[in-house]
């Protein structure tokens, strides 16, 4: 999983390398030259959905969607597991939504071409059934290890400023000896 999270990385950075380039020199040759290129319009959208798209592919593998946990944080941890199971429930049906409503977008508009490039207007659509797929997956591999009981931070109780368990073991531990 981590080489697809560094590959989605690479061509989310390609994206908006591609994008910023397009529309810079676009912006370049209609002021300074009154012409441009009518094409960058279009592929610049389209990567712009893609980039935003694989970007919360890779927002929800790192953990790095707005969380707001000061409801969680208060729960003992049978109800902060109680709530990962149901909140993942949630995500994975909001995916298959997804799914099921990019599906039918792309197959609706598939044959509809874009008027300045041409392309298919399905493959707009078609960044939604890529990231369902590849957020559901995410989701599921997160399921299976909280069955072997590994959490994520925020939903094990563990926040950045946290010793870790072993730090807590030990200190246990010394204060038991020193009685």
């Amino acid at each position: 999983m981590q080489s697809l999270n560094k590959i989605i990385d690479i061509l989310v950075v390609a994206g908006m390398a591609v994008m910023s380039a397009m529309v810079f020199l676009n912006v370049v040759l209609r002021y300074g030259f009154n012409s441009g290129i009518p094409i960058s319009v279009e592929l610049s959208r389209i990567i712009f959905v893609w980039v935003v798209m694989l970007g919360s592919i890779v927002a929800l593998a790192n953990g790095a969607h707005l969380a707001v946990d000061a409801f969680v944080a208060r729960l003992p941890p049978k109800g902060r597991y109680i709530c990962f199971l149901v909140a993942h429930a949630l995500m994975l049906w909001c995916c298959w939504l997804l799914w099921q409503g990019s599906w039918t977008q792309t197959m609706l508009n598939w044959n509809n071409h874009a008027a300045l490039s041409g392309l298919s207007v399905g493959y707009v659509y078609a960044s939604g059934l890529v990231a369902a797929l590849l957020m559901g997956m995410l989701l599921v591999i997160n399921l299976y290890k909280s069955l072997r009981g590994e959490l994520p931070p925020t939903w094990s109780g563990v926040t950045e400023n946290s010793p870790p368990a072993e730090a807590i073991a030990a200190a246990a531990a010394i204060k038991e000896q020193a009685k």
